[in-house]
């Protein structure tokens, strides 16, 4: 491990032992998932960690596990941190600095973090479901006109417009509007469990079997929750995932202005 995943490593154990007090269950997803399949921990070129936890079990977690968290580790959402563009929650380290070269500019917390993704059900009417698919597209549009991204022309007309009606100043607003729109299609009895808040689009739209209980594997020298059928969810996800991409493409997927461990991300702020 380098010093950057040792650090989300302790950040994600504060998230296990959290979860164990409250009777939450969750599960690596996304590439952690891959890297415990394959690696055994960290995917050796990665930047993150992803667990995702069922819609209750992560409104649960947001809801109680601020004040059982230690100094330090704060829990970031878009009601936490209002300017934070996002659906989903990040635990971060406020003792550290990662700042994301999309979100830099913004005033919110930037310690080196963890991702938590809210797992939500999935309509299984057709018309609802290009419904949802069109709202997903707008919601997702009027948030990240808020961060800087690479944009194609249309793109770039489109975050223009937003901006100009003054979306970037509504974040929390528009944040939870989106979760209340994804979040009334329940997990029970749904037969595919949809993960929003990735790029990967339908493709983390997955079977409910896939996740189930969930199924316990070593990550890194502990033990830690995966799908349950996670050979069959990480085949979805990414088709074959037991050979490792070729040495090029072997790098992480996040960007960032500043990465450092030992001073807190207060300390640029207060540089600039």
């Amino acid at each position: 491990m380098n010093d950057l995943q040792k650090i989300e490593l302790e950040l994600f154990k504060v998230f296990k032992e959290t979860c164990e007090k409250l009777n939450l269950n969750y599960f690596l997803v996304c590439g952690s998932a891959l890297g415990a399949a394959r690696h055994g921990g960290f995917i050796p070129w990665d930047d993150d960690m992803d667990v995702g936890m069922y819609r209750e079990d992560y409104n649960k977690f947001m809801r109680q596990a601020p004040t059982l968290l230690p100094k330090g580790v704060f829990l970031q959402n878009y009601k936490s941190d209002p300017k934070f563009p996002q659906v989903f929650a990040k635990l971060r380290n406020s003792n550290t600095t990662y700042t994301e070269k999309s979100m830099a500019h913004l005033d919110i917390n930037h310690g080196i973090y963890i991702d938590i993704f809210p797992l939500d059900g999935y309509p299984e009417d057709i018309a609802e479901q290009k419904r949802l698919a069109n709202m997903k597209h707008l919601y997702v549009r009027q948030l990240t006109c808020a961060c800087k991204l690479p944009q194609t022309l249309k793109g770039k007309l489109s975050v223009s417009m937003f901006r100009l009606l003054g979306y970037h100043k509504r974040t929390a607003k528009i944040a939870a509007k989106y979760e209340t729109y994804i979040s009334k299609y329940p997990v029970e009895n749904s037969k595919i469990i949809c993960n929003h808040g990735t790029w990967y689009g339908q493709r983390d739209f997955i079977s409910s079997d896939f996740y189930g209980k969930g199924t316990d594997i070593i990550y890194e020298g502990i033990t830690v929750r995966v799908p349950e059928k996670y050979d069959e969810y990480l085949t979805a996800l990414y088709g074959d995932w037991r050979t490792p991409p070729p040495v090029e493409k072997q790098k992480g997927h996040h960007y960032y202005e500043i990465c450092d461990i030992e001073k807190p991300y207060t300390y640029y702020t207060k540089c600039d």
